[in-house]
Parts: C-alpha cells; structure tokens; sequence
C-alpha cells in the first residue's frame, strides 16, 4: 500500500493506494501524526509520496521521514514527461503531478489539464509526452474575494450560475463576470489548442472540477483524483529507478 499526500494551499488531500486502485481518500484542513497513525492501523502502508506548496510542513510529514519509505517531490523526482517549461524550477508540483495522472490515464494523446482550486491552472501536454506549460489564474472563489476587497463598492456575493448571461443585478453581473469569465477561459484554449495542435483531450480536475465540468459545453472528462494518481506513478517510478541503481 502507498500512501499519497497532496499539500494545497487550503486543503490536505490524503489517499491510500493498492495496485493502482484507490483504497481511501480524506480532504482535510489539518492532519496530524496521531490521524496518520490511525490511518496506518487500517492501511498498513510501507512508502509514501509527499507534494506540498506550502513554505512551512506539518509536523507529520517529519514523523513519515523517520519511520517509512518517503519521497518528497522536487524538480529532481523522475517523471514521464518532458518538461519544456522555461522555468521548470518554479513549476507548481501539483500542476506537474496532475499532468503525470494524464498521460497515464490518456498515453500517447494530446491533453490539456484543467485544475480549479484557489486557482486556475491551464496545462497542455503533447501526445509525444512533451509538457509544453500552460497558465494561471484566480479560481471562483478568489475572483469573487478579489472584486469586493479591492473595490469601494462591489458587495462579497456567493457563487451561482444564473439563467441568464447579462446580469440583472450587480450581484448577477458579479457572479456571471466570475464564473461565465472562467468558462470562456476554458472553452477559449480548448478551441485554440485543437485548432493548433488537432484533437485534444480535456481533463478536469481540482475542488470545482465537477461544477464547470457540468457547465462546459465541450467533452470533457473529470477526475477530482487526478494529481493524486498522478503522484501515486510519480512514486512507482522513483521506486523503479531507486531499486535499478
């Protein structure tokens, strides 16, 4: 069994692997190391797999150090893409694992991964394995914080998917201008990417996967899970390479 950590920036996302099938899946604020114990005491796990963007680490990442098989992902971890990016030092470890869980998931094909969270990010890799980059931008809930903290006036709304494009209200004109923007966003580089590259495949993944997986008008796929099954090959690879050397 392998135990998956994905570090984001407002959720710790825990999972358990046997045989490529996932066992079990927690979205959590805060673990510690008595939680980590007691997952153990159900899933006797022998190695891991750490992704985090955060600067500082929860205590418990120190205990899997000393006790278990762990590997932190880092620019230096094997990976079965090629990384095209100008910066590679600075790619997000999370985009780059969920761009793993594509290629595993559709091999040999034209991708274009999609994860909203606190952020969107965009992310496009070739049928040749080739990580070409992709953008970022504000998710739902950041573009809706973002309007009312830096304006005088625009009120802090909820987000909702309102029937009509042009909004009524300022609280519609709010919620359509965040959420039908991050739709365009997609549907824009959906259409952009197919015409430069031919078919593509378009995955969604993250905390609003499924909320603009029922909006786009596009074929698409969603899997919440991807950056986890992308970081779950990411450790079986190191594993092989660690065991060959």
């Amino acid at each position: 069994m392998q135990l998956i950590v994905d570090i984001g920036n407002s959720f710790i996302k825990i999972s358990i692997y046997e045989n490529d099938e996932l066992q079990y899946f927690s979205r959590v604020k805060k673990f510690l190391v008595k939680d980590l114990k007691e997952l153990r005491r159900r899933y006797p796990f022998t190695e891991g797999i750490v992704s985090t963007v955060r600067q500082k680490n929860p205590y418990f990442i120190q205990h899997l150090k000393d006790n278990y098989h762990l590997h932190i992902l880092s620019h230096k971890s094997k990976v079965p893409v090629k990384i095209l990016y100008k910066t590679p030092k600075t790619l997000g470890l999370d985009r780059l694992a969920a761009v793993v869980g594509a290629v595993s998931r559709f091999p040999k094909k034209n991708i274009l991964v999609v994860d909203i969270g606190t952020c969107m990010t965009l992310d496009f890799v070739d049928k040749r394995g080739n990580y070409h980059g992709g953008n970022i931008s504000p998710g739902i809930e950041l573009r809706l914080k973002a309007m009312h903290h830096f304006t005088s006036s625009l009120p802090l709304v909820k987000r909702r998917v309102n029937s009509d494009e042009l909004g009524k209200s300022t609280k519609e004109a709010i919620q359509n201008g965040a959420i039908l923007g991050i739709r365009g966003e997609i549907e824009h580089f959906i259409k952009s990417l197919t015409k430069d590259m031919g078919q593509i495949k378009v995955i969604l993944t993250g905390g609003d996967a499924q909320y603009f997986g029922d909006l786009l008008e596009s074929k698409i796929f969603v899997d919440p899970n991807l950056v986890l099954s992308g970081l779950n090959e990411i450790l079986k690879l190191n594993r092989e390479q660690k065991h060959n050397n």
